[in-house]
């Protein structure tokens, strides 16, 4: 056998694996859930990905081996010597840490999966083997698919079926996930969250097709598919209570008017739609905070509480303003697992709510600084490319997504971080020969 047939033989090993995680991470939760408490481990279960990932790095390694000028090419990509250094550094700031055992290797996980799913997938790209080509032709209907099909069953979820319909797949909030849950201990307004992990997580998901799918309809392509994902997935997007992910979609919004409009229509609907655009958002703040449903949904707070930012509000920026001083006292970090979701591992549970805040906290201004290198990097990238549109949904989408990680640990989140990540490795980059890029 020569050395190209095994080389693409080997490629398109990786890349079957490579797609089997992208279309199960959406439905990883529920089926880790249902098969962990049925079958176990559930930890097992759980980790699924990240035990595929470790274990595709040695024929990732004998690829890269095989083709070292296509690894030479990769190497020459800033975003990627720095997403190596931040691997080393998190590695290095895991082995000095504090924290427990487990919340050490969860931290590890929730830190590198996704630049893992990154680097695998420009791999793949610059291999030019036919099934990476497939992978990109149907990522888009597939992706808006699995949305459709999550989004109907977050709907389900709320209006038809019963609340402790998931008991039966093995959901317990003691032991694995709660099976409904609700905004502000309302028994009457249950949060969506569908096959995923929770609310927040599922809404998040979300931005990346939802921005997709509009981008596809503007365009023209797929505009069936994108119109019923539009819909389904806007309501479930709304269901789900997750008032940061609404920040987030508004913000990506926003971000993909500005890249599809001309320079003089943009400046018109500025001029025009400046003064009731306002007078709407102050209205909407207005009936928010008087009519009891809405007042539940946007600010998480019923009639009896005794302020508007009472609860889950108050928590977050208590919990924000908490972390940004661990940060100050602790300028170098205080470990890997130490902080974040992952301190749920260990002794003391440290959430700043924000995952800039966290990285601060585990790795220190190193960490954060390289992870922001990392962040403007790709951001310029995408801007560059701003013409195409995968770029732009990526860009638009990594603009709402920045904004959810304000408020919450969304990078921590396995779907939402893999996938972008993922189809941020493969849209981002043409392949060109071997000239920098």
């Amino acid at each position: 056998m020569s050395h190209r047939v095994l080389s693409d033989i080997l490629a398109k090993f990786l890349t079957l694996f490579f797609a089997l995680i992208l279309v199960l991470l959406p439905f990883h939760a529920f089926l880790s859930t249902w098969g962990g408490t049925v079958v176990g481990p559930l930890l097992v279960w759980k980790s699924w990905k990240e035990i595929l990932l470790i274990i595709l790095l040695i024929p990732v390694a004998i690829y890269l081996f095989m083709n070292r000028d296509l690894a030479d090419r990769l190497w020459r990509r800033a975003i990627n010597k720095f997403v190596i250094i931040y691997a080393i550094i998190t590695v290095i700031w895991a082995l000095f840490s504090s924290a427990s055992m487990t919340a050490i290797v969860a931290g590890l996980a929730f830190n590198l999966r996704f630049f893992a799913m990154f680097l695998l997938a420009q791999v793949l790209l610059e291999s030019k083997n036919s099934w990476i080509e497939k992978v990109k032709l149907f990522a888009a209907p597939v992706l808006l698919w699995v949305t459709v099909i999550i989004s109907l069953f977050a709907i389900l979820q709320v209006t038809v079926l019963p609340h402790d319909f998931l008991v039966s797949f093995g959901y317990d909030k003691d032991s694995s996930i709660a099976p409904f849950i609700l905004v502000d201990d309302n028994p009457e307004a249950v949060r969506a969250f569908s096959t995923l992990r929770g609310p927040n997580t599922l809404a998040a998901f979300l931005v990346l097709p939802l921005i997709l799918a509009l981008a596809l309809f503007v365009a023209k392509k797929q505009r069936w598919l994108a119109a019923i994902t539009l819909a389904l997935g806007g309501i479930a997007l709304l269901l789900t209570g997750a008032r940061s992910a609404w920040l987030g979609f508004a913000a990506a919004l926003i971000c993909l008017l500005l890249l599809e409009l001309p320079k003089q229509k943009l400046l018109k609907v500025i001029k025009w739609g400046a003064l009731p655009g306002f007078l709407l958002i102050a209205g909407f703040i207005w009936l928010a905070t008087t009519v009891p449903a809405l007042r539940l949904a946007v600010f998480h707070s019923s009639p009896g509480d005794p302020t508007l930012v009472e609860g889950s509000t108050e928590d977050h920026w208590h919990a924000t303003t908490n972390g940004i001083k661990d940060v100050i006292a602790n300028p170098v970090g205080t470990g890997v697992g130490s902080a974040g979701p992952a301190s749920f591992y260990s002794d003391k549970v440290k959430l700043a709510e924000n995952y800039f805040v966290q990285i601060a906290q585990e790795t220190g201004v190193v960490g954060i600084g390289l992870f922001i290198a990392i962040y403007l990097l790709m951001f310029r990238r995408l801007l560059i490319g701003r013409a195409q549109l995968w770029h732009k949904v990526l860009l638009a989408s990594l603009v709402g997504l920045t904004v959810v990680n304000i408020f919450l640990h969304g990078w921590a989140d396995d779907p939402t971080a893999m996938v972008w990540w993922a189809f941020a490795g493969l849209f981002a980059w043409p392949v060109i020969g071997g000239k920098k890029s």
